[in-house]
């Protein structure tokens, strides 16, 4: 089904992207990761299928040159819009401009550069587009990340009714998943302990999330199996939004 097919990731070096990275490259597909972390230069190691670039995705010329011998003898078949970041929650007013400005650049302006880049190279097949639950619900002190989440769902359904039929373009809402930026979100608190119990306890299904939940969620988005589905948003949180 992805045998042999060429797939690109973004936010590549751990968490949900690195899973998503992987889950592409076990079935087959020849995966480029991406992202700002030295680290994803060693993604690969242990897989010969997938190769990981160090690549800041806020610079057009370092996007260039990451693709270019990626999509050099043909064109790209799933593109996964992964990266973003989240280094200092606040509410609005308590926001700085610089920090919503680094925000939208990341986690929204990088989409667009990419997925500009990548599409001219696609005639047909896949993106998918990583939001958050809060995109949908708000938090409380998360004003900048929640608006650029929620500009990647109207993102998302635009570019589903601009490309189609040839290209799919479907999101997905992740809830509280066991990555670095929630560790970070831990550490913030009071009690971290009794922060990850009580959002656990919160879940229908009594559980964090794991990485590889939401990459199995991207991979069904990307297989033929979802072939008749384009301009939606799966929320993948354990029951949390139901």
């Amino acid at each position: 089904m992805m045998q042999s097919k060429k797939v690109i990731v973004t936010g590549a070096a751990g968490g949900i992207g690195l899973s998503t990275a992987r889950r592409f490259a076990k079935a087959g597909a020849n995966v480029l990761g991406l992202d700002r972390k030295p680290g994803v230069i060693s993604i690969g190691n242990d897989t010969p299928n997938l190769t990981g670039l160090c690549c800041d995705l806020t610079n057009v010329r370092q996007i260039k040159s990451a693709l270019e011998g990626f999509l050099a003898d043909s064109g790209v078949d799933v593109l996964v819009n992964n990266a973003g970041i989240n280094p200092s929650p606040s509410s609005l007013t308590d926001t700085p401009e610089a920090l919503w400005l680094r925000l939208l650049e990341t986690n929204l302006t990088a989409t667009y550069r990419v997925t500009k880049a990548v599409m001219r190279h696609m005639q047909c097949g896949v993106i998918i587009n990583i939001s958050s639950v809060l995109a949908l619900s708000g938090a409380n002190k998360n004003a900048a990340y929640a608006a650029t989440k929620g500009a990647i769902v109207s993102l998302t359904r635009a570019m589903a009714r601009d490309h189609g039929p040839a290209i799919r373009v479907n999101c997905v809402c992740p809830g509280a998943v066991e990555t670095e930026m929630f560790e970070e979100y831990l550490c913030r608190c009071d009690d971290p302990v009794l922060e990850r119990r009580r959002i656990r306890g919160s879940l229908p299904l009594q559980r964090l999330g794991k990485p590889e939940d939401i990459a199995e969620a991207v991979f069904f988005l990307a297989s033929d199996s979802a072939s008749w589905i384009t301009g939606q948003v799966l929320v993948v949180d354990g029951g949390d939004y139901a």
